[in-house]
This record gives structure tokens, sequence and C-alpha cells, in this order.
């Protein structure tokens, strides 16, 4: 086995400082999350967006509304997270904490079901599975795209709860009725987050192959299910639903940013994509049937869709908890028993992924400073003392200020540049200098982030706004009148 008594002393070395790494990297996205939870701004651009959701909710208003009028919101997303959000905002009121509370607690949970799912599927006559199943769960809170995107107040990390979640039903009960038990779970993972469709489909593509007729009826429940809450949703929302979540959501796609975004991908997790990947090949060439085999082949085709511009690392999660969980198979799998230099080389290279996912809280990311607090604080006394309608690249600056958030810059450029939204009266209203303050990231006359605004948008800001003041990261426009 890859771990036990008899090991030589450099070979039981190498395990303690692997294990003493995952251990630190998990104390890590402990101190990441317990700091987002308890910084009350925005972090992450988007946060802001779905934290108004969990208001409007909270009111009773629907978050999918016509964008032919202000204010210019989509629900990019289904309702499951901003619903959940939303009752803190009842209890708590208007903060982050609540939702990166449970981000936090999701990300915990799917790191306890990669164990448990290791559990159900490995099988060994020592203890050395228990070790190898630990290391696996363990990997996956080191993975620096966990660290970064998934303590936040988005969808992503309950998101892969669920399917984690479902996925364990198949495998704990593949060839009984209570299969469908992972049904609402796969339902929930698809209506908190729309691209969550591997771990379904992996599942009823693995359960078909092994009883055709209960394949059949799984997927007919899945159908019926998502299907029926769908039309519910699409009906009570005047068809806002489909459009928000479908239409407002295709974003263009470009392959070269897809392909950016998978190598850089690839470079930081090219040890354990190795050792996922060569264990589905061993799989494969034993001619065995798997359904891990057929999620970690969809997730990693679902991942492509990163391409679609405004995409982030947070598409990469459900690939990297696949590959920790056959990560674990393979490090129990590999019978190396007698053969000390491969287990040295199988050691050494986990060793060598740690230090690919070099990361630290402070250090590297988006940890908050004391500074980025001070400079949050200035800008919020800016709209606080600011009457009248204002316009914020960071909309979480506006909803924990009790300010309604009007415009949804990176969503509606999009749309703009697709001509699925008419920004003309926007533009107007620019110009006519309707908004008293705006503040952007970027300085409009040195720059423009044409994933944020729209020439024309940026030239009515030039023409009737002048920059009074930059706080942090922040660019403070005011009227030319004033």
């Amino acid at each position: 086995m890859l771990y036990n008594k008899y090991q030589p002393p450099i070979l039981k070395a190498l395990w303690i400082i692997l294990i003493g790494g995952l251990t630190v990297y998990a104390i890590f996205f402990i101190i990441e999350s317990v700091v987002l939870i308890n910084y009350p701004y925005q972090i992450s651009y988007g946060e802001g967006f779905i934290l108004n959701q969990a208001v409007l909710i909270s009111r009773g208003q629907s978050i999918y509304q016509d964008i032919t009028n202000y204010p210019y919101l989509v629900g990019n997303y289904p309702p499951v997270y901003p619903f959940l959000c939303a009752l803190f905002v009842k209890i708590f009121g208007v903060s982050f904490a609540p939702g990166r509370f449970i981000s936090f607690i999701a990300t915990i949970l799917s790191g306890f079901l990669i164990y448990t799912i290791l559990k159900e599927n490995i099988r060994s006559q020592e203890g050395s599975f228990k070790k190898s199943i630990i290391i696996s769960s363990l990997f996956f809170f080191a993975s620096s795209y966990i660290f970064y995107a998934y303590p936040l107040y988005r969808v992503d990390a309950l998101a892969l709860l669920f399917s984690l979640t479902g996925l364990y039903f198949v495998f704990k009960f593949e060839n009984r009725k209570s299969v469908y038990l992972s049904i609402p779970f796969f339902i929930l993972a698809l209506y908190t987050k729309q691209s969550f469709i591997a771990a379904p489909l992996a599942s009823l593509i693995y359960i078909t192959f092994r009883n055709v007729k209960r394949g059949v009826v799984y997927f007919i429940f899945l159908s019926l299910i998502y299907i029926s809450i769908f039309l519910f949703l699409n009906n009570l929302t005047h068809g806002q639903f489909y459009l928000h979540n479908f239409t407002y959501n295709a974003n263009v796609f470009s392959i070269f940013f897809a392909i950016r975004m998978c190598v850089a991908a690839l470079q930081i997790h090219a040890i354990l994509f190795a050792f996922a990947f060569a264990c589905v090949i061993h799989i494969i060439l034993r001619k065995k049937l798997s359904l891990l085999v057929i999620y970690l082949v969809i997730s990693t085709l679902v991942t492509i869709s990163i391409g679609k511009i405004g995409s982030g690392i947070n598409y990469f999660g459900e690939l990297v908890a696949c590959s920790c969980i056959i990560l674990g198979i393979f490090l129990n799998e590999t019978e190396f028993t007698n053969k000390e230099s491969k287990n040295i080389l199988i050691v050494t290279g986990l060793l060598l992924q740690l230090i690919l996912f070099a990361h630290m809280p402070y250090l590297t990311g988006h940890t908050p400073t004391n500074t980025d607090l001070k400079n949050a604080e200035k800008i919020s006394l800016e709209i606080i003392n600011t009457p009248g309608s204002i316009l914020s690249e960071d909309g979480g600056l506006l909803v924990v200020n009790r300010r309604q958030i009007l415009f949804q810059p990176f969503v509606f450029t999009q749309l703009a540049r697709q001509n699925l939204w008419d920004q003309g009266k926007f533009v107007a209203d620019i110009r006519e200098n309707r908004f008293p303050l705006i503040i952007l990231t970027f300085n409009i006359n040195y720059e423009i982030d044409k994933e944020r605004l729209t020439e024309e948008m940026v030239e009515a800001i030039r023409r009737g706004y002048h920059l009074e003041n930059r706080i942090g990261i922040y660019y403070i426009y005011l009227p030319n009148q004033r």
C-alpha cells in the first residue's frame, strides 16, 4: 500500500510533509473564509448584485423583471441561492456575511462528501485507504481555485454541494430504487446554477447502462420535475425567468479566452489532473463502467463553457472536486508495495502539486485589508451624503448602504453589444446628468473596460462628468455643472 509502517524513513517523511502541507492549506481556506465573512463590503464583482436579489426577494419582489425600464438588472442564475440568502436578510438585515457563511459551509460539506463518496468506492483490507481519502479530500481545499472563488457570496459552492450530494446517493443506492433520492439534489443544483449539468447527466448515463428500465424511469422523473419547476417559474414571471437565465446569460463565446483559462487551470492543477486522467485511462483499459469516468469527461466538457465572456475560475470547481475523488481511487488502487522508488515518485508529484497551488491569505488573492475597509467606508460616506440616483460599478456599495441599484454594468454592456437591449435611454440620462454620482474602478480618461461599459456610455460620462477624486480602486465622477 502507499502508506504503511514498513516504509523507509525518507518516504515516511515525505508523507508527513504532504499531509502537513495539505493541513496548512485547509487552515488557509478557513482563515480566508472567516475574514471574508466578517468583511462588510463586496469582494468580487457580482456579489453585490446577488445580495440585491436577496433583498428584492425578501421584499416579495421578482428578480426576473422586464429590462426595458429601470432598474436595468438581470437575474443571471436560478433562485435557490438568493432565496436562501433572502431568509437571512429578513433575520439579520442586509449583509454579505450570511451568504458567505453559506458558501463556506457548503464548501466544507463538499470536502466531506468527497471523503464519503470515496468511502463508498474504496475497499481495502488494511487501513491505508483512510489516508488516501483524507489526502484526496484535503486536496480539494488546497486548490487555489477553491480558495479564491468558493468562500464568496456566489452560487457555485452551494450548487457543487447539491451535485455531490446527488452523486453520493447514486453511488450508495445505484442498484436500488433508493437511487431516485438523488434527483431532488440534482434539481436543487440545476436551480442554483444552470451549468451544473455534469453530475445529473453522468448519473443518468451510468444508471441507464446498468439498468435500462431504471434509467428511463430516472430520466422521466428528472425531466418532469425540472420542466414542471421551469414552467411554474416562467409562468410566474411572465416569461422573464427564461429570458434572464438563458437568453440574457448567453454572452459572446471566445475560444481564445477558453483556451487561455483552461491552460492556466492545467498549469496550476497539472499533477492533480494528470493523476486523475491516468486513473481514468486505467479504468477504461480495464473496460469497467465507471460513474466517475463519465462524470470527469462531462465535467471537462462543461468547463469549456468558460469561454463565455465574464466567466471565471469558479467554473473549474466541479472538475477539481471530481479530480480529487478520482485521485483517492488512484492512490488506493496503485499497488507499489515493494517499489519504493515509484512510491517516492508519487508522493513527490503530490508535493509538487502543493507548490503549484501556492497561495496564502493576504499575500495572494483578494483578502481584504484594513486599508480596503477604510476606503470602502469613505466611499460609503459619499453615497450616504449624495441624494438622488447613483451609478456604481460595485453594486455592493449601493445595496449595503440601502440605495437602489439601477444598472448592472457588465451584463447590460454585453446585452447592448448583442443588440438585446437598447442603451439609448440610459446613455441619454447620463448626458443629462441624471446621476449626481458615478463610481467606477477605472479612469475613463485613460482606459476603457469594454466589458463593463460601451463606448457610448463612456463618451457620455466624459462629456458630462469630471473625475473628482480617487479612493483606493474607486474613481469618483461628478457632473460638470456642479
